[in-house]
């Protein structure tokens, strides 16, 4: 058995090529992590089933699935539910900062708009003021985000996509060096000095990913294996970034969390 792995390298104007490259090898499988590239494979076969492990994007409403149960197309995998997982960060964030207005979401476009949707629909019902801050790729988030604190923020949302992912631990540093609570779904985020992460396990689902590509290999039918939504999430509380910023978690906060880093 071979492999073929290939990575834009924080540039997601390059997957579209990257995709067809690996199509012409004619794999039996395709494995992609993020929104951009299953939407760079989804353009480069119809045929080629394909593995997805996508943390921003609605598969029913983007089309990509015509059932949760019997996806019916070429691609299966994993995804989450946006309107639940954003209604969570801001039911943290409240918590947390309960008298707090401005927010700024960082947000990686090539994810698409429906995770950015979800998180706006979330952040207004629990009122929430929130400023879009947008990069599309790894060069663009130093000015982004220094272009943000001029909004004098209260805290800031990191919203999901491989790209934020690994940046984690330089975001996490420029939030505690500008006193800025900020959450991630990334646990490395809350590990690396910011103040929380409440998302999936990317490591478990890495593993499950691997389940289904394993599957297809021996001889299961992409387009009747049935998508998979986690049913456990992390929640990682930074109390010493806490202490640092001021902040005194309640204890229902506090006794919700996966992990308290002390």
């Amino acid at each position: 058995m071979a492999f073929a792995f290939r990575s834009a390298d924080g540039n997601p104007r390059d997957l579209p090529g990257l995709a067809g490259h690996l199509t012409s090898l004619k794999p039996a499988v395709m494995f992609c992590a993020g929104p951009a590239a299953l939407d760079a494979a989804v353009h480069a076969t119809s045929s080629v089933p394909i593995v997805a492990l996508d943390l921003e994007t609605d598969p029913l409403r983007s089309g990509l699935l015509r059932s949760l149960d019997r996806p019916r197309t070429n691609v299966t995998g994993l995804f989450l539910d946006q309107p639940a997982i954003a209604g969570k960060w801001f039911e943290l964030l409240r918590l947390a900062l309960p008298k707090a207005q401005r927010i700024n979401l960082l947000w990686d476009a090539s994810t698409g708009p429906r995770q950015l949707s979800a998180a706006k629909a979330a952040a207004q019902k629990l009122q929430f003021d929130v400023d879009t801050l947008v990069v599309r790729d790894e060069g663009e988030f130093a000015q982004e985000l220094a272009d943000g604190m001029r909004r004098r923020p209260e805290a800031l949302v990191l919203l999901s996509s491989p790209l934020v992912r690994a940046r984690s631990t330089a975001i996490a540093e420029f939030c505690l060096r500008q006193r800025l609570p900020g959450l991630s779904p990334f646990a490395e985020f809350a590990q690396a000095g910011g103040l929380m992460a409440y998302g999936p396990d990317a490591r478990d689902y890495y593993l499950r990913a691997a389940a289904f590509v394993d599957r297809i290999l021996k001889g299961a039918r992409v387009d009747e294996l049935a998508l998979s939504l986690p049913g456990q999430f992390q929640q990682v509380l930074n109390l010493r970034t806490a202490e640092q910023l001021g902040l005194v978690l309640p204890p229902a906060l506090l006794a919700s969390a996966t992990q308290v880093i002390r």
